[in-house]
């Protein structure tokens, strides 16, 4: 084995990967929470499309959380940058505050990363 030829992991990949997975199960979580509100109002006998819709919403976020980081330990960064900008919006949308801003901390840090693994270029004199 070479020691040139290994790539060492860039230290923001961790934390784009935390940032992930806490997104995922703050998801998750808030996707129960309207799932329980959802079964409430159907108790009562008012029936709320809208939280079922939301929830469905949150689960595929969730999903795609867990995606994002199989990318990320693929290092597939470039691409697992673009799923988390779209999911970041998503995330914005439909998933609260929370949930938009910690996928909007790992997209930012993808360009750390990014820059850190790119084949240094050599300018000629």
């Amino acid at each position: 084995m070479q020691l040139g030829t290994l790539q060492s992991i860039p230290p923001e990949v961790d934390t784009i990967k935390t940032l992930v997975k806490v997104s995922g199960i703050l998801a998750l979580v808030f996707g129960i929470i309207l799932l329980i509100i959802g079964l409430a109002t159907l108790l009562f006998g008012v029936f709320l499309l809208i939280p079922g819709i939301i929830d469905i919403l949150i689960y595929v976020i969730y999903v795609n959380c867990k995606e994002i980081i199989r990318l990320v330990e693929m290092r597939n960064y470039q691409r697992a940058k673009e799923k988390t900008h779209v999911w970041m919006i998503m995330g914005f949308i439909f998933g609260g505050i929370v949930i938009g801003l910690l996928l909007l901390a790992a997209y930012l840090k993808y360009d750390e990363v990014l820059r850190r693994i790119e084949p240094r270029e050599i300018i000629p004199a």
